[in-house]
């Protein structure tokens, strides 16, 4: 009893706590959802996971331990020990082991190990003593349709009418003005005509100059002077031409005195290419560590200094940024890497876990 305690007090403040020869237990952050079936609000969490296959202790639960009772490492590993074995005999037995406020343990039909997590527990901090609340769905007022009125009655109008030797005569209305338009249309055309008549424009000349308001003198073609090169446009008009005296590869301005030099091939006998850049490609695995970086993916644990220098030796020749974090219960820690946020520090864990080592954890400090 006294061990379950100790794992869920570490799932507060850690991702991972591994039991030794056990198992290891994870947890996950849920956002706030909405259960629209029982209408509830329920708030964010952190959901707990089992991993049977993280049976390598990296010294957090012993640790603890052995703060609880007092004793130093040795002792309090064999007291963690002692209540594996009884978890584990249960299960045999039984086939069913509960653990407090964690979840339940039990075997299916096939043998296999099966984990059922306490929903009512959550292990985030920030979300202490929230519980869910009743999720009250809110109506959208409708526009109300203004009242009926009388309906408008349209009037009419009598047309004007005018008297001509005692009979009644309509009035005659305006003429209509498509007759206003077509004759403006002849008076431009007619200018239009007018005016080519009387320039004397030159035999093929192109119809698409035309303009009505424009200079009547015909435009004529008169031959330019040669461009003179100036000092903006020197570069421009010269033509660039390799030297005759060179061969090979040369670092040659191609765009002028005061361009940039560019690597040119010239040929020859000793002609030779240019070295391509070797693109070195991303390690897939951990930015360096900063000031401010609180999360660390743990990959070993080890008693002795040298072994963990070089387990921290062959990590950086694989192109990862290890670092031998610190020594935490008379064992040295060796990181990955280390990252300031959470997220990014997930991501790495997840590569690192799927390409170089499945045990790996993340540590918060």
């Amino acid at each position: 009893m006294a061990l379950e305690r100790d794992i869920h007090q570490l799932l507060y403040t850690h991702d991972c706590v591994i039991v030794p020869g056990f198992g290891g237990f994870l947890t996950h952050y849920r956002p706030a959802r909405l259960d629209e079936q029982r209408q509830l609000v329920h708030p964010p969490a952190k959901d707990v996971s089992f991993n049977r296959h993280l049976t390598r202790t990296d010294g957090l639960l012993t640790d603890h331990v052995a703060r609880r009772i007092g004793s130093d490492f040795a002792r309090a590993g064999q007291e963690v020990d002692a209540e594996v074995d009884g978890w584990k005999k249960k299960l045999q037995d039984e086939g069913r082991l509960e653990l407090g406020r964690i979840g339940t343990f039990f075997r299916d039909a096939e043998r296999n190990l099966q984990f059922e997590p306490d929903k009512r527990v959550n292990f985030l901090k920030e979300a202490y003593g929230l519980r869910a609340v009743a999720a009250v769905p809110v109506e959208t007022a409708k526009p109300a349709r203004p009242a009926a009125g009388p309906v408008p009655i349209a009037r009419v109008v009598p047309i004007p009418v005018a008297t001509t030797g005692g009979e009644e005569v309509p009035a005659k209305r305006g003429a209509p003005t498509f007759l206003a338009a077509a004759a403006v249309a002849a008076l431009l055309f007619t200018a239009a005509t007018w005016w080519v008549v009387a320039s004397d424009m030159p035999v093929g000349a192109q119809w698409s100059g035309f303009d009505v308001f424009g200079s009547a003198e015909p435009r004529r073609y008169t031959a330019g002077l040669p461009l003179q090169p100036g000092p903006d446009r020197a570069n421009d008009t010269l033509p660039w031409s390799a030297p005759a005296d060179l061969s090979g590869v040369h670092q040659l301005a191609i765009a002028g005195g005061e361009g940039p030099l560019v690597a040119v091939d010239l040929g020859g006998e000793h002609a030779t290419q240019v070295p391509a850049v070797k693109a070195v490609p991303e390690s897939t695995a951990v930015a360096t560590r900063t000031v401010h970086a609180r999360y660390h993916i743990i990959g070993g644990c080890f008693e002795q200094k040298e072994n963990a220098d070089k387990f921290v030796a062959e990590l950086q020749a694989k192109g990862f940024a290890a670092i031998l974090l610190d020594r935490k219960g008379g064992l040295y820690r060796v990181a990955y890497g280390s990252y300031p946020e959470r997220a990014m520090a997930l991501d790495a864990l997840n590569a690192v876990r799927k390409e170089e080592a499945p045990q790996a954890w993340l540590l918060v400090k």
